[in-house]
């Protein structure tokens, strides 16, 4: 009898850890749950769909958000691609890369393994492939013709930088270490410019600009202009990374859209040590599209403090006051976690003392 009680306690406690845990915003990000997938596109007659070399690639490439495609300009003139490339004036044969929004990348060279070779430079480059696992975020900054607002904004950058490395013992989930500050120099900008332009920025900007990546190589939130790089901006996306991932921020902000990356098996396996989990698992996956499939409300204009905060106890008297008489509206999720927790810290009580007794008794 008594191993009878220890054995209900444990499993009423595991439950209850299952039910508990809970996902950060950064750990969503390194889910597939969704992808920006990014087509290499060889547009030649004479192209060989069938070559080993296609194949190669696919099987090289399995877990990168990058995919190949053979199209004959003659044979395949309906698809969207070409039509695209015809639509830009671009002439044939001829490589591209396509956006998930459908801009085009046009390379210089015809050869597909010399094309093959740049791109995968690019996707591995940057250190973005080998820091993601490892760091809370990358802060990505292009620099502008304007070497002042550089000076200003490389200064501003690495103080948020710090800032969240600072509140970081405080969040849901320990992260070794804290944001990459990655700086894209004018002198750099041409060796990056595949990089750049999965981004959107085809020439070097006016003032310094600013992007937070995490995760799978996501963007949380929007480009940051140099104004928004001066008040916070950064400070406020880079937050909301760290946040638990039922913490009401949209979907939007937690899938953000992704840059070409590549993220080979041995990627993979490390951020599974890193984690404790599988992102890709099955069972994770459902776990986490069933708390993305809640709704939420939250546009993400403000960020997530994860320190104690001051209070003001008249103030806190004074609003309670003036909202006596307006009805407050709970949200049914909320509503239906409470009651599981309490029925579940309930559950676990009475089995708490009918073990206790058993094992008295005895």
């Amino acid at each position: 009898m008594k191993f009878i009680g220890i054995t209900i306690l444990f499993i009423v406690v595991s439950s209850f850890q299952t039910f508990a845990c809970r996902f950060t915003v950064r750990e969503i990000g390194f889910s597939i749950l969704s992808q920006d997938i990014y087509t290499l596109a060889v547009l030649d007659e004479n192209a060989d769909a069938g070559a080993e070399f296609w194949k190669s690639f696919h099987k090289k490439n399995r877990n990168c958000n990058l995919r190949l495609e053979i199209l004959n300009p003659n044979l395949d003139m309906e698809h969207p691609i070409i039509l695209n490339a015809k639509k830009q004036g671009l002439t044939f044969p001829t490589i591209v890369l396509v956006a998930p929004d459908g801009r085009l990348f046009e390379f210089e060279e015809n050869d597909l393994e010399i094309v093959y070779d740049q791109v995968l430079e690019s996707v591995a480059s940057v250190t973005l492939r080998s820091v993601f696992s490892d760091v809370f975020a990358v802060v990505l900054w292009i620099e502008a013709s304007d070497d002042e607002k550089n000076n200003r904004a490389k200064i501003k950058i690495q103080k948020e930088c710090d800032a969240i490395e600072n509140i970081m013992p405080g969040m849901p989930k320990i992260v070794e270490k804290g944001p990459m500050n990655i700086r894209i120099s004018k002198d750099n900008f041409q060796n990056e410019k595949l990089l750049l332009w999965s981004l959107g920025i085809d020439e070097i900007p006016k003032e310094p600009l600013a992007f937070v990546l995490y995760g799978r190589g996501r963007i949380i939130g929007e480009v940051l202009d140099y104004k928004q790089i001066l008040n916070g901006g950064l400070y406020k996306y880079m937050s909301m990374i760290g946040a638990d991932c039922e913490c009401g921020l949209d979907k939007k902000w937690m899938l953000g859209s992704q840059v070409p990356l590549l993220w080979d098996k041995n990627t993979k396996q490390y951020l599974v040590e890193l984690l404790g989990f599988d992102v890709d698992n099955p069972m994770i996956l459902a776990e986490m599209s069933r708390i993305l499939a809640k709704e939420t409300l939250s546009d993400a204009t403000g960020s997530i403090a994860f320190a104690p905060e001051s209070i003001d106890l008249d103030e806190v008297f004074e609003k309670s006051a003036e909202i006596k008489n307006i009805d407050l509206i709970t949200e049914p999720e909320n509503k239906t976690n409470r009651t599981l927790f309490y029925t579940l810290a309930l559950l676990l009580v009475v089995v708490l003392v009918g073990a206790s007794l058993i094992y008295f008794k005895k």
